[in-house]
């Protein structure tokens, strides 16, 4: 008896999938020909604060949320797991590290959050509007508190006394 082989793709998503493709060969050509701009806006291996880079192991899922911070919030110290890249899109934001650390960005800059260090942002200029992106694996929260169980394990310096939590946040 021979295996059964199944596609991961559903049927009607490689009609899809060509026209991705055509399209992306559309832009590479127009690109080259000069017919499109591309302005780099960030490239870089460490985050903000010189710190390493690294990817989750797993399953890849990459997640975009539009991050609102308004004057007088107070988010959380908060850290995340997983290579996380921000465009600002509104607003003035400074992002403190718990110890003590602090960056300043702008509407129109890119940065990469801190990777695994507890920190957060505060509205200087608000409303603060981010685009992030988190370069995470299924079933790993993109954000963690560090009063959470899994702080122990997934946030630098938050030792296994942390306390317990109800589990991760989505977003910040």
């Amino acid at each position: 008896m021979s295996a059964v082989r199944t596609n991961r793709w559903a049927p009607g998503r490689r009609s899809l999938r060509v026209a991705a493709a055509r399209a992306v060969g559309l832009l590479a050509a127009a690109a080259s020909a000069g017919v499109l701009a591309a302005e780099p806006l960030l490239q870089t291996g460490k985050s903000w604060d010189g710190g390493a880079i690294s990817y989750p192991s797993g399953d890849p899922q990459v997640t975009a949320v539009i991050l609102r911070i308004e004057e007088g919030d107070e988010p959380p110290f908060h850290c995340h797991p997983m290579p996380t890249l921000g465009y600002v899109l509104t607003g003035v934001v400074e992002v403190e590290t718990r110890n003590g650390d602090k960056a300043v960005f702008r509407a129109g800059e890119a940065v990469v959050e801190v990777m695994r260090t507890v920190h957060r942002g505060v509205a200087l200029e608000a409303p603060v509007e981010i685009l992030v992106f988190y370069a995470g694996a299924s079933g790993l929260p993109t954000t963690v508190l560090p009063g959470q169980t899994e702080a122990a394990a997934l946030c630098d310096g938050v030792g296994a006394a942390a306390g317990s939590g109800a589990g991760a946040q989505g977003d910040r």
